[in-house]
């Protein structure tokens, strides 16, 4: 089984809030989920209890391209299975939420 320890991220516990979309896209290509995306085994995230926070941008720049390659949510967590506290889940469930919505959100045309 794959594990990913965003406590790699997070610098071991120098850093509490993971935030930033571009700060997320560095870590979906040091954690080579371009690849995992496609493993047909599911992937452990680990979240360490010194996180206390992932932004909405953190985790668009980490998973939107797997959320969207999953169609749903219940299918990313399927695979992607998340080891955190439940207020990090809250998080992760909005994040989700946020990035299927705006895939169903029409471009705005000016």
């Amino acid at each position: 089984m794959t594990v990913i320890n965003l406590g790699l991220a997070a610098k071991e516990g120098q850093v509490r809030n993971l935030s930033g979309k571009e700060r997320g896209e560095e870590a979906r290509s040091f954690f080579g989920l371009d690849d995992l995306d496609n493993s047909p085994s599911p992937v452990t995230v680990e979240v360490p209890d010194y996180i206390y926070a992932i932004s909405s941008s953190y985790f668009l720049g980490l998973f939107s391209k797997s959320v969207l390659s999953r169609g749903t949510a219940e299918n990313f967590l399927d695979h992607y299975q998340f080891d955190a506290d439940a207020s990090i889940m809250k998080q992760v469930s909005h994040a989700i939420s946020r990035c299927l919505m705006s895939r169903a959100t029409p471009p705005r045309v000016h």
